[in-house]
């Protein structure tokens, strides 16, 4: 199997590393010469090219760039897939991306979606074993191949992960709760203290480092997928901040039960989560 990779970075580069041994060449493409040309040097790809010559010689094409520019890329590169190629994502939103990649791919195109990655960027960051025992989502509808849903899940069981098929809908609902709201509070709780952050410095405990940690990503990473899903993530926001108001007015009007009740609440919501 030859694997194509537009796009060289974390996540891609992850998944090129987890797939040596399954594919017989790795070929890579990116926007960014320089980060294509690091992942060849760090022989997470054989080669790189034009993205389009990737798309002309790969088995399995892997969309790995920020998900308002999937539909546009797909777009592109739909004249030059081969008749019978395989062709997935790894955006975390799904409704726009797997519309736009039907539209180019037809049956061929599966979104897909890795729930695992890190702080970290570009194809120094790449980790062949960062997807083992994680969950990735797949998103088929009514017009996905069989064929090609078996190959992209086969990609991924190779590379360590759990396989969730679940609808695209439903999937950006769900990713907005568990991933897409968190790094919103994240960003959002150290930019409310970017005033005191002088002062703050080098005092912080280990439940700062915890809850902020997914605010070191690269904005760049997180633009698309707070406008790709704004719907979803505006209600949870609306939500999130109705309880951070019940909290302060409790705290204002020196309510300990009330702040008892809605602690134990979370605390009981979390561990129903994490199961």
């Amino acid at each position: 199997m030859i694997l194509g990779l537009v796009g060289c970075g974390h996540i891609g580069g992850s998944l090129a590393k987890a797939a040596r041994g399954a594919a017989t060449r790795i070929l890579g493409a990116d926007r960014d010469p320089g980060s294509a040309e690091r992942a060849r040097a760090l022989g997470i790809v054989d080669e790189i090219a034009a993205q389009e010559d990737v798309a002309a010689r790969a088995d399995l094409l892997v969309l790995a760039v920020p998900v308002l520019a999937i539909p546009t890329v797909a777009a592109a590169l739909a004249p030059s897939v081969r008749p019978g190629a395989v062709v997935t994502d790894v955006g975390s939103t799904k409704v726009s991306v797997v519309r736009g990649g039907e539209a180019a791919f037809g049956a061929r195109f599966v979104g897909g979606h890795p729930m695992a990655g890190s702080e970290r960027a570009g194809p120094e960051a790449a980790d062949g074993r960062l997807f083992a025992g994680k969950r990735v989502i797949l998103t088929p509808t009514a017009r996905t191949d069989p064929a090609a849903l078996a190959t992209v899940a086969e990609l991924w069981r190779g590379a360590g992960a759990q396989v969730v098929e679940m609808d695209p809908a439903r999937h950006d609902r769900v990713v907005a709760a568990v991933s897409h709201l968190p790094h919103a509070v994240a960003y959002a709780l150290c930019a409310a203290l970017a005033d005191q952050a002088d002062e703050l410095r080098g005092l912080y405990g280990g439940g700062f480092v915890d809850t902020t940690r997914i605010a070191a990503t690269p904005a760049s990473m997180w633009i698309d997928v707070f406008l790709d899903n704004r719907v979803a993530i505006l209600e949870l926001l609306d939500t999130f901040g109705a309880e951070v108001r019940v909290l302060r007015e409790a705290s204002a009007a020196g309510d300990a039960d009330v702040i008892e009740a809605r602690l134990q609440l979370a605390r009981a919501t979390r561990q129903r989560i994490l199961g």
